[in-house]
């Protein structure tokens, strides 16, 4: 409570003791603090649900777009670790999504280059699929560290070396104690 009454401040995002992993606690041997999620029978071996439409379009220049691939291999990689249950479709959807807008904005700079043409001047100007390609890679990390999050939170049988994208520098930060 502030001086003036006003209730302002809290807890801030990200502070305090960091979580543990589940395989972490299991392997320490405190499942007693940890509430280990199981998954339905009738969730274990099912099928993965189909991607909705819009994933599975061709793109206005014809060429393939690669969020039903990504969407794919996510929901692959999370049956794989028994997860795929904790993970909603949507994020796994976004995913898909972000990442292949990502991909199709990289091949457009590829294409046409990092240098445009300013469309009332004519003076060389930054390629605005620069601007784009960085967004959609930022999104991309965002969605991805919350599937990662889950996984790492519920899969019980260690997640080490399991991330498609993993971190050199969370490797080398969780060796220094």
């Amino acid at each position: 409570m502030a001086k003036d009454g006003t209730a302002r401040g809290g807890s801030r995002i990200g502070a305090g003791k960091k979580k543990k992993p589940l395989a972490d606690k299991i392997v320490e041997g405190k499942l007693s603090d940890c509430t280990v999620l199981s998954t339905p029978a009738d969730l274990e071996n099912s099928e993965m649900p189909p991607p909705k439409d819009y994933l599975l379009g061709i793109q206005k220049d014809g060429n393939n777009f690669y969020a039903e691939q990504i969407y794919t291999e996510t929901w692959q990689w999370l049956k794989a670790h028994g997860c795929e249950s904790f993970v909603a479709k949507q994020l796994i959807e976004n995913y898909a999504q972000v990442s292949a807008r990502h991909i199709q904005s990289e091949e457009n700079l590829s294409r046409f280059g990092m240098i445009g043409r300013h469309p009332t001047t004519g003076e060389p100007m930054a390629s605005p699929y620069v601007k784009i390609s960085l967004e959609y890679m930022k999104q991309a990390s965002q969605l991805w560290y919350q599937i990662f999050q889950i996984v790492k939170e519920n899969c019980s049988t260690g997640y080490d070396g399991a991330n498609p994208q993993n971190d050199l520098m969370e490797s080398l930060l969780r060796r220094v104690k």
